[in-house]
């Protein structure tokens, strides 16, 4: 796949600029390829390193230009084919990377790298069988190809094979020890199959700094991380992380910090959406908003993240300290928000945030998604929903369309304090609603679901109030709505 040189100053020319590149010297090596294809445009070896390179620095419009000049050569060269199957795949032109890695492949059926590329975008894609079979493809050719292997492995966690998946991940680490990148995937996979010791553990490296994916990064504090030292008389300060709904979630662990570990002190940095939320969770001493750049770090004996708080506590007799409700709407509050109607009251929230990664999976395309829900006889619904989706409503004048009017989660809260019931997608209204200790019915996605929700239940151990509709993998939403429906009608 790669072309030959036809005389000894070519051999020496591509030694050179071979090791200017595993040398990182990228600069060097640009101005001698583009010096010698200056004199010989149509060097095929020239034009795909000139290709590579411009890839590799992000410039997908040059290294398109290389690799189609260099097909004019060698047009059925699958080294090439693949590599402009790359460049459309990182320039977002799904269509085309396809189009060049079955070019490819055809000419080169054996060529396990672009099964691998090829999987890569089935996967992004949600295509998720023909991904599958295209890892396999290339672990069957190559044995040994860690890194498919890794892909396989994260796709079947997205299939719901956990088993399969946490083998597959065993099998990686081993062959790649300190690969962190895999040991923050394998944690999510052992949390969602209840293993929450190994779980937990493993999933700290979603912010390692020598993981590529890594969540975030933790930001370095004069302060010691807590690892579970005796809290007696000491101050904690713990910093949120991810979403809101992980904040909500999660924030029980803060009281019990003090009430069971005994901290004298607890201060929370948080969001600034959730402050005024978070002052009716007890025990914490002090919120800080994150986002204020002015503020004065806290003086503190310790420091956590907010999600490594819950593996200091799978000794206690309640792990996950069911006794909801731990927050609450004010009273006073309420009044704000008056909800007009007769009959059940039923919040609904459809859509989660659209850059949430598996956004496409978990939300619904549109409110009339739950149309069918509205004919129930003695309800009275009620929109939650604030951004994405909210102005659809507006095709739904029974609806009382309050989401779109809340400033903070104080209000959702008001809200949904007044309640009977909330139905939702996975997102931070549902965590809102469980943490009110509100009734809550939860629409899970097929594909890819969060490790939180734990595998073949109805009912989850954060929640007691929440039961879980999962979306099977060969059904539609539709499928889902009836049997809410159904549900709703029984009660």
């Amino acid at each position: 796949m790669r072309h030959k040189p036809r005389m000894g100053n070519d051999l020496r020319q591509q030694q050179a600029v071979t090791q200017l590149i595993q040398r990182g010297k990228q600069d060097e090596a640009w101005r001698k390829i583009r010096a010698h294809l200056t004199l010989a445009p149509y060097d095929g070896w020239f034009l795909h390193e000139a290709a590579r390179l411009a890839r590799r620095a992000g410039d997908v419009d040059t290294a398109q230009r290389y690799y189609q000049r260099a097909l004019t050569l060698s047009p059925q060269d699958a080294g090439l084919l693949n590599g402009l199957g790359l460049t459309h795949y990182d320039a977002g032109r799904f269509a085309e990377a396809e189009q060049h890695y079955l070019a490819a492949l055809q000419a080169h059926d054996r060529y396990a790298a672009c099964h691998n590329n090829y999987a890569i975008l089935l996967h992004k894609q949600h295509r998720y069988s023909a991904a599958l079979h295209q890892y396999r493809q290339a672990m069957r050719i190559q044995p040994d190809y860690t890194e498919a292997r890794y892909g396989m492995s994260t796709l079947l966690a997205h299939m719901g094979q956990l088993q399969e998946a946490e083998s597959q991940m065993q099998r990686v680490m081993h062959e790649r020890n300190g690969d962190r990148r895999c040991q923050n995937a394998l944690g999510m996979v052992q949390l969602q199959q209840g293993n929450f010791a190994d779980g937990w553990c493993n999933y700290q490296a979603r912010y390692a700094t020598d993981n590529p994916e890594r969540f975030f990064t933790l930001p370095e504090l004069p302060i010691r991380y807590w690892q579970g030292e005796d809290l007696v008389g000491m101050t904690l300060l713990v910093r949120t992380e991810q979403g809101l709904g992980d904040e909500i979630q999660f924030c029980r662990f803060l009281s019990r910090v003090k009430s069971e570990k005994h901290a004298g002190k607890v201060i929370m940095i948080g969001n600034a959406a959730l402050k005024p939320l978070m002052a009716s969770l007890k025990d914490v001493d002090s919120y800080l908003i994150r986002e204020d750049k002015h503020q004065a770090l806290p003086q503190a004996d310790y420091w956590c993240s907010l999600l490594d708080l819950p593996q200091h506590f799978l000794k206690s007799p309640q792990p996950f300290n069911a006794d909801v409700p731990y927050l609450s709407g004010a009273p006073e509050h309420q009044a704000k928000w008056p909800i007009a109607g007769t009959g059940k009251k039923i919040g609904i929230v459809w859509k989660g945030s659209s850059a949430h990664k598996n956004d496409s999976q978990r939300s619904l395309s549109h409110l009339s998604a739950l149309a069918t829900l509205f004919s129930v006889p003695d309800t009275h619904w009620v929109s939650l929903q604030k951004g994405a989706g909210e102005e659809e409503v507006n095709h739904f004048p029974h609806l009382q369309p309050l989401g779109a009017q809340f400033t903070d989660y104080q209000d959702t809260a008001a809200v949904i304090s007044q309640l009977d019931l909330v139905i939702g997608v996975d997102t931070s209204v549902i965590h809102l609603a469980g943490a009110l200790g509100k009734p809550c019915w939860v629409m899970l996605p097929a594909w890819a679901r969060d490790w939180r929700w734990l595998e073949n239940r109805e009912d989850t151990p954060w929640y007691p109030q929440m039961r879980l509709f999962a979306r099977g993998q060969d059904e539609e939403w539709s499928t889902v709505v009836a049997r809410i429906k159904q549900a709703l009608q029984q009660q």
